[in-house]
């Protein structure tokens, strides 16, 4: 019997009947056994049926041979002598379903990606397509397909996103790019572990940034009586050190290790100053690209710290 007009008919092809939610409800049941879907992905090759075949894979002769029956009466397995194979129905559902929601699984991050930026509201869906297809090249909001192995990695929060630097900075090798719009301590004196590590560290530091945080120390300085070195370390708090520090507007927040891991800040266009979220990823190719974006922004850089000469000159004369 066809479904009638109801909800079910509105989001299910026309010809579906009863029999074959049923049935689906019946598939979806067995497999949803542990046991059942371990011996349905070993019948995959062919299962011996044997008489300690039930003892070798840890299950009771009873739970055995029940799932085994369950997996057959509803189409999945069949058995040729003396094993037990899968039907062509069996077949099609471990290829397409099975395995296609393995992948998906261990995507589940890119997924929780799409979510986030449609619930934004900030993004256009053309401008979230674009951006997964840097990430993810195989996937697409109509049809996700998001098999890759860049291991994304979504930081929802300012806190996510420090901790995800530290341990993609903590392993760096040879090279380390940042281009920041926020200051952590704790960021900053890994960064100076590194670099006396060996390891090459360029910095672009946000020229507002740098301003605000000038602002709020400048009480300070006034009581200090060593102004210079103190003003030195709020400008530069890399400094003295083998970390190399430029000056600019950065439209966002960078990470570029190794020339291989990615680390970028997804910006709230409606408050561009608040971290809204970043992604981290493994992709040379993207690393490549941005750090095109990364060296342009560095020839236009400064190496002086912004309007630090003239709040100095104020701040000696107190």
């Amino acid at each position: 019997m066809k479904l009638g007009s109801s909800l079910f008919s509105t989001v299910l092809p026309s010809d579906t009947t009863m029999t074959d939610l049923q049935k689906i409800s019946e598939v979806l049941s067995i497999l949803s056994k542990p046991d059942a879907l371990l011996l349905f992905i070993m019948t995959k090759d062919s299962l011996k049926s044997e008489l300690e075949t039930h003892t070798k894979i840890g299950l009771t002769k009873k739970q055995y041979y029940t799932r085994l029956k369950q997996l057959t009466d509803v189409g999945l397995i069949t058995k040729n002598i003396a094993s037990y194979t899968h039907t062509a129905f069996g077949n099609m559902v471990y290829q397409k379903h099975f395995l296609e929601l393995v992948g998906n699984i261990k995507s589940l991050k890119h997924f929780e990606m799409i979510d986030v930026l449609k619930q934004s509201s900030n993004f256009r869906q053309e401008d979230i397509s674009e951006f997964l297809s840097k990430i993810s090249p195989n996937s697409n909001l109509n049809s996700v397909n998001l098999k890759d192995n860049n291991n994304s990695v979504i930081a929802k929060s300012y806190d996510d996103m420090v901790s995800k630097v530290l341990q993609v900075v903590e392993f760096a090798q040879k090279e380390i790019i940042l281009m920041g719009r926020f200051r952590n301590d704790h960021i900053i004196n890994l960064l100076l572990k590194k670099a006396n590590m060996g390891v090459s560290v360029k910095v672009l530091a946000d020229t507002n940034t740098v301003k605000t945080f000038f602002e709020n120390e400048t009480a300070a300085l006034r009581e200090d009586k060593n102004k210079k070195e103190r003003i030195d370390t709020v400008s530069n708090p890399f400094y003295p050190s083998k970390v190399d520090r430029r000056y600019v507007e950065t439209p966002f927040s960078l990470l570029l290790v190794d020339e291989k891991l990615v680390g970028m800040e997804i910006v709230d266009t409606y408050n561009p100053k608040n971290f809204l979220m970043a992604v981290f990823m493994e992709d040379p190719s993207l690393c490549k690209s941005m750090r095109s974006t990364f060296d342009g922004l560095w020839k236009k850089a400064s190496t002086n710290p912004p309007q630090i000469v003239s709040q100095t000159k104020s701040i000696s004369k107190k």
